[in-house]
């Protein structure tokens, strides 16, 4: 039985938040620290995985998850891109962290702060590290709520009107996405992002054509792309330092690792020639 590496890398995060939270409580320090080694320990995770991706291209872990319902697979996945995305996270989760400890002293509610630091963690994490377009959608709107409080909580002048319009693009932007991964589990009748691309072969051209704008569309938000940019000047000015640098560094690199995996890695070959030559050069023109 292979160890559960992938597993442990997204759950580790996951029942440490309400313990950060308690560490906070009683020093801040303490919590920022804990969050450092939560970081840490996820690196060697990771790392762990490197020898069998070089040597087998990717490394995957199956779980079963709510097969009652839409039979579904709990898949954990990375390879060389994911995996590089991922450490690279990992890195600037425990600088900013670390970064906190003196940045954000004397502010209050710091237990609160490091908690949802862990939560957002959670978040990016889970986006590189699976190809089940479920816990995938999961975990990009988890994203966005630690990133909310962060910045309305701890920001300067304006700081929740920012957050809001941070809250209010990049929701719209999920919704997108959400119809995207809602018409590729109707058309292949998967949630698997390598099932369905080979499913997608066949599916009529219409209809991935638009599931492909789509996710792109939805993707390009959290990207910051022209002209969906607007929230990215309020957030970065607003945000406290450590955020900002996990939003310029993480969270938009995000959006281009999505458009990568589901729309060029999982759409884009069924669309045909002439619809994806003339979709790149509008696209790249944004």
């Amino acid at each position: 039985m292979s160890l559960p590496i992938l597993l442990s890398v997204f759950a580790i995060p996951s029942i440490s938040i309400p313990f950060v939270y308690l560490a906070g409580k009683k020093s801040p320090k303490a919590a920022a620290i804990f969050v450092a080694l939560i970081a840490l320990l996820n690196i060697a995770l990771v790392m762990y995985t490197v020898p069998t991706i070089l040597s087998n291209g990717s490394y995957q872990e199956e779980y079963t998850w709510i097969p009652t319902i839409i039979n579904t697979q709990f898949t954990l996945y990375v390879d060389g891109i994911s995996a590089s995305v991922a450490l690279i996270s990992l890195v600037l989760i425990f600088v900013a962290s670390l970064f906190s400890v003196n940045y954000m002293a004397g502010k209050k509610h710091l237990a609160a702060y490091y908690a949802l630091l862990c939560m957002l963690s959670v978040g990016l994490i889970g986006v590189f590290l699976t190809s089940n377009m479920i816990l995938f959608y999961f975990c990009w709107e988890l994203m966005l709520v630690p990133a909310y409080f962060i910045v309305g909580e701890w920001g300067y002048r304006n700081s929740y009107k920012s957050a809001l319009k941070l809250f209010i693009f990049t929701h719209a932007g999920a919704v997108f996405v959400l119809l995207g991964i809602g018409a590729v589990y109707w058309l292949t009748d998967s949630t698997d992002m390598f099932v369905a691309q080979s499913a997608l072969m066949t599916a009529a051209p219409d209809i991935v054509k638009w599931i492909l704008i789509a996710l792109t569309a939805g993707f390009a938000v959290k990207m910051a792309v022209f002209p969906v940019h607007m929230w990215l000047p309020d957030a970065h000015s607003e945000a406290p330092a450590p955020m900002s640098a996990l939003l310029s560094g993480v969270i938009i690199s995000a959006g281009a690792y999505a458009i990568l995996r589901l729309s060029f890695g999982m759409v884009f070959p069924s669309v045909g020639i002439t619809f994806g030559t003339d979709f790149l050069h509008v696209l790249s023109i944004f």
